[in-house]
């Protein structure tokens, strides 16, 4: 009984450990292509909208860049910032460092779990099956969320979540400049670009076990 309680318990932490697994690499991914901004330098048209240059736009995203995922200087190009701003930017740092951190952990309990845990089923399906389901339901939970309430009050919700007790995410376009060339659009197409991600992902691990399965019945009943 117990050993059936404890194998219970290691199949639900394998579940969740790749739930955070497809997660984490889905905002990792983002975070680091930076032709995914670029592109919304032309696509967002922010020369026309803000007056700077593409090179002033693209040299403080990457100055922004560099200090939250290399750890460099706090810079923003020619943009003024305020201390408040900068503040924030550290708080952004923060949440990162976790993300490539979770990302990390669960790559190597993934790798772990392949070599010594392959075989472990979950209603005859494997643990990344389960996951990618339930993912799948996260997704549509939230996005339903998205729909009723606009990404505005969403992303202002997500703000208040994470940077709980705090403001200095309320960024000023007078005293931070940088704001000015991250508009809502932007963070609104990452989202669905990170959605997308996740969808693709679980659905790809959705169809290849169900295509394997079949495969496997197929060849049963030939024999």
């Amino acid at each position: 009984m117990k050993k059936n309680i404890i194998k219970s318990m290691m199949k639900i932490l394998l579940m969740i450990n790749t739930s955070l697994f497809i997660i984490s690499f889905s905002f990792a991914f983002i975070i680091l292509f930076r032709p995914f901004y670029y592109y919304q330098i032309k696509s967002l048209d922010l020369e026309k909208e803000t007056g700077y240059t593409y090179y002033e736009i693209k040299e403080a995203y990457d100055n922004v860049l560099d200090y939250l995922v290399l750890n460099k200087p706090f810079k923003t190009g020619k943009f003024k910032y305020s201390e408040e701003g900068k503040s924030h930017f550290k708080d952004c740092k923060i949440l990162f460092i976790i993300d490539f951190i979770i990302l990390g952990i669960s790559t190597i309990i993934l790798i772990i779990k392949k070599i010594f845990f392959n075989k472990e089923k979950i209603f005859n399906h494997s643990i990344e099956f389960i996951s990618s389901i339930s993912i799948l339901i996260l997704i549509i939970f939230l996005l339903l969320i998205v729909l009723i309430i606009g990404f505005d009050k969403s992303f202002d919700l997500f703000h208040n979540i994470f940077f709980l007790g705090k403001s200095n995410w309320l960024l000023d376009p007078d005293y931070d400049e940088i704001i000015n060339i991250l508009p809502i659009e932007y963070f609104m197409n990452c989202c669905i670009f990170i959605l997308s991600e996740i969808g693709i992902i679980s659905l790809f691990i959705i169809i290849k076990e169900l295509v394997f399965n079949n495969k496997k019945l197929h060849i049963k009943f030939i024999k």
